[in-house]
């Protein structure tokens, strides 16, 4: 059933390009998700569409398991990835010296 907020209409269902901007994820990670059946989609003719309704349930089921895992990734500090330290940084990195002619030197 369409969602109504004040004069906004929530569509059914949406492209596959507004999928991934609503879930902030990629095209490939976006048909995994549907090859998975963590989404629901159908074809429109040729245009594929995704239900609203399973983007809205995969939200709850990642919520869910958020609060069950415990404490959000935002609140815990991640490691730096293995071998990396910030000496490899490009801004840690010191910028060599332009070379300068000498007087006299042609």
């Amino acid at each position: 059933m369409p969602r109504i907020t004040g004069d906004h209409l929530e569509p059914l269902a949406v492209s596959p390009r507004q999928a991934c901007t609503l879930l902030k994820i990629g095209v490939t990670r976006l048909y995994q998700l549907l090859r998975d059946d963590e989404l629901e989609s159908y074809l429109d003719g040729r245009a594929r569409r995704i239900t609203m309704d399973s983007i809205h349930r995969r939200i709850t089921r990642l919520l869910a398991s958020a609060s069950a895992t415990g404490p959000t990734t935002e609140d815990m500090p991640q490691p730096r990835r293995p071998g990396r330290t910030a000496e490899h940084d490009n801004w840690a990195r010191p910028r060599p010296k332009p070379q300068q002619d000498e007087p006299g030197r042609t």
